[in-house]
């Protein structure tokens, strides 16, 4: 059958609308299948163990977040039933299928955990003020939530296995009367019923007695609700404070060493600094006398510079005297060859005149010689 046709689911969701004042009322069976709802729903009956701010809330598609929610849900209800109730469930049953539940929404995973709910809000110390509150459930969903809730306590047992224990859990049962025969002056039921069907709560005197009671006894929830809100957020304030406190330890600590490396550093960078400055003074000095070397060496420049155009003056007339001199040493050498022409032309003078001393002889003997000639021609 369809969720949405379950009676009992529709029962279900009901209760949770009726009964707790501090959600938003499920309008189907399967939203409750991230637990954040029962979670909620139990913190009005006991936030110390049931603090809605230790699950997540946004669990969206993730079946793997809900599953953890609802076995941390049914963990702390197993820890309230022991501390609180002395009773006793079938919890690793219901923790063997929390996964199943998660992730299909298992309508027979989350009902066994609204069981637990439902007994719970029936056994706990405020338990008229929810029992009251299940009165106002509507007739058509009544009788469903009735058989549901019967169901229920019979799966809770004793925790402690000691026959006080088996009487504390008769009584319980017997509490909450089911029959509309039947009329019990059980802890749960004020004015011997659960619900209006089974008859008169109790006469008009009483009834406003009741009244009063059911507000004090509400204001008194809602009160202890509130402190136990107010020690929880305390307690997440000091939490958080003391996770503040560490971490601005931490970041003093962190700030403290930086600070002393950062000293460090700005020793070292000092020491640089001064050593630099040092060089610079160095470099600066050094700077000066190379200036005044080359203010000097500017001056010999100038000085070599006129030595320079004084060379080449110098070399200007040494090429003049050693063109002069190549000239007479030209002219030299042509006067060498006049004397030497000269010298010829004088020998030759003189051989001349050597020849020309020479003729007469020749002459007279070239006459001697025709003469001969002639007488012999004669003879």
């Amino acid at each position: 059958m369809a969720e949405e046709d379950d009676v009992t689911s529709i029962a279900v969701c009901e209760f949770f609308a009726k009964c707790f004042l501090s959600l938003d009322p499920p309008e189907s069976l399967s939203e409750l299948s991230d637990g954040v709802v029962m979670f909620q729903a139990l913190s009005e009956i006991s936030m110390d163990h049931f603090d809605p701010t230790s699950i997540t809330h946004e669990a969206g598609d993730n079946w793997a977040l809900k599953a953890a929610n609802l076995r941390k849900l049914v963990r702390n209800l197993q820890d309230y039933y022991h501390d609180e109730l002395n009773k006793d469930a079938d919890f690793e049953s219901i923790l063997s299928n929390v996964n199943d539940t998660a992730k299909d929404s298992d309508p027979d995973g989350i009902l066994a955990i609204v069981e637990l709910v439902a007994v719970a809000a029936i056994s706990c110390e405020d338990r008229e003020v929810f029992v009251n509150r299940m009165r106002e459930i509507s007739e058509e969903n009544l009788g469903e939530f009735q058989m549901f809730l019967k169901g229920g306590m019979e799966a809770i047992s004793s925790f402690d296995d000691d026959d006080a224990g088996e009487g504390e859990e008769d009584e319980d049962a017997d509490s909450v009367v089911f029959d509309g025969d039947e009329n019990h002056d059980g802890p749960s039921s004020p004015g011997g019923v659960l619900f209006p069907s089974h008859g008169d709560m109790s006469a008009d005197g009483n009834s406003e007695l009741l009244r009063e009671r059911e507000e004090l006894r509400k204001e008194l929830s809602d009160a202890r609700r509130e402190l136990a809100q107010i020690k929880s957020q305390v307690k997440l304030n000091e939490e958080d404070n003391k996770k503040e406190k560490d971490k601005l330890r931490a970041l003093n600590e962190d700030i403290q060493e930086r600070l002393t490396k950062r000293e460090e550093e700005l020793h070292i960078v000092e020491q640089d600094l001064s050593k630099q400055k040092r060089s610079l003074e160095e470099v600066h000095n050094e700077v000066n006398d190379l200036k005044e070397k080359s203010a000097s060496l500017a001056d010999e420049l100038d000085v070599e510079k006129g030595k320079v155009l004084q060379l080449r003056k110098t070399e200007a007339m040494v090429e003049a005297y050693r063109k002069k001199v190549e000239s007479l040493e030209s002219a030299n050498q042509q006067m060498d060859g006049l004397e030497n022409q000269t010298q010829n032309y004088a020998d030759q003078i003189m051989k001349l005149e050597r020849e020309n001393a020479s003729i007469p002889a020749l002459e007279k003997t070239l006459e001697e010689s025709q003469t001969l000639a002639k007488k012999a021609r004669s003879a």
